[in-house]
């Protein structure tokens, strides 16, 4: 006899913060908490600011983002400490 297993999804997906680094490529993000450095809030990377990660490049390599009409790569180290949520 088959069982037909059905998953419930989780309704607080979306709420959980996560590492830009490891999130979805492909994907608007709100950013829940960034490091406080200057560069980043001159490019627009801080908290409760809309950003959309286009992909995360293989092997340690960086992340690219679209913020406003910018394009910015962050590298590992840094997008590891930006947490965003959905």
């Amino acid at each position: 006899m088959k069982k037909d297993y059905k998953y419930k999804e989780d309704n607080n997906s979306s709420k959980r913060n996560e590492s830009i680094y490891y999130a979805p490529d492909n994907m608007k993000y709100v950013i829940t908490n960034a490091p406080k450095l200057g560069i980043l809030k001159s490019l627009g990377i801080i908290k409760n600011a809309c950003v959309y990660k286009v992909m995360t490049h293989g092997l340690g390599g960086p992340v690219l983002l679209k913020v406003e009409s910018s394009d910015i790569a962050i590298g590992k180290d840094i997008a590891e400490k930006i947490l965003v949520r959905r």
